[in-house]
């Protein structure tokens, strides 16, 4: 029964960062990391530490110029043991210029790793990764090759 009490837990969290990352509310989202978390972008940069974690987020909330669409793919969630898991998701951001909005200036799609722990009985993301895809996945699923 945990391992789905955690499984749902880490989904509600990907779901909040969705709902985060649409609203530009960045503090809806920042209690989710723990205080040394890591994140590497998808342009390959390392950020390390909530209060970075947080200034690497606001760039995207505070952008003067340009705006964002924002949706995820389902989850996929591996629970290691009680105290680590897995996440992934497909993300899709396509950038437009807030002054012509039909106007997208850049797409970027790809797939989010991230590494949770179970910290004083709560879920917390220590690492997260980015890379860029060529397609949007409204699932994830494992490929066979033949």
């Amino acid at each position: 029964m945990s391992f789905k009490a955690d499984s749902l837990a880490l989904v509600t969290m990907i779901n909040t960062r969705e709902k985060a990352m649409i609203d530009k509310n960045i503090d809806l989202v920042l209690p989710q990391f723990s205080e040394d978390a890591t994140w590497i972008n998808s342009q390959g940069y390392l950020f390390e530490g909530k209060k970075e974690l947080e200034k690497f987020h606001l760039m995207f909330s505070e952008n003067d110029s340009l705006d964002y669409y924002y949706e995820i793919g389902n989850p996929k969630i591996r629970l290691l043991d009680r105290y680590n898991a897995i996440a992934y998701y497909s993300w899709k951001m396509f950038w437009f210029k807030k002054e012509n909005p039909a106007d997208t200036t850049f797409k970027e799609i790809g797939l989010m790793t991230l590494n949770a722990q179970k910290q004083n009985e709560k879920w917390k993301w220590v690492a997260v990764t980015n890379q860029h895809t060529p397609w949007f996945y409204k699932n994830i699923e494992p490929v066979n090759i033949e």
